[in-house]
């Protein structure tokens, strides 16, 4: 499966340009030509494209949202059975067929940034926190996904 992610946070509270992310995001159509969103909340959104490959990806969406926490990310998760019965430990409600985003988002909301130590599998992704006004951006350890960014002005 093939994904392509972006992110705009405008450090000094601007509102991210709606108009700017949609470019962006549809600038990477050729990465997921299958489904392009976008989400913003004032000075933060994420763009999203995918590439369908399997029946289970029929109905997943991103970016991704479990309360005030948003993912948009390129992922494949292993060790899901190891990484689910470790989060069903913790109390929260994971199934088997739950989509690798929001595997990862759940293991930001159970160990915050040391989710990352918990999982195997090659991804890049952002999570914003709304709650804590903050961004947290990983990718795998040996660097499958690459993730570029830059802070500009």
């Amino acid at each position: 499966m093939r994904r392509g992610i972006v992110g705009i946070v405008n450090l000094d509270g601007a509102p991210v340009s709606r108009e700017l992310l949609q470019r962006l995001t549809e600038y990477m159509i050729y990465r997921g030509p299958d489904a392009q969103e976008i989400w913003v909340d004032s000075h933060v959104g994420f763009g999203h494209t995918m590439l369908r490959t399997t029946i289970e990806q029929a109905q997943e969406k991103q970016p991704l949202s479990l309360d005030s926490l948003w993912i948009t990310a390129d992922a494949r998760v292993d060790g899901r059975a190891e990484l689910i019965e470790k989060l069903s430990g913790k109390g929260l409600e994971v199934s088997k067929n739950t989509p690798d985003a929001e595997l990862l988002l759940k293991a930001y909301q159970v160990w915050g940034p040391d989710g990352v130590k918990h999982l195997l599998g090659d991804f890049a992704f952002a999570i914003w926190d709304g709650q804590k006004q903050r961004l947290f951006c990983a990718r795998d350890h040996f660097g499958v996904k690459p993730f570029y960014y830059a802070r500009v002005g």
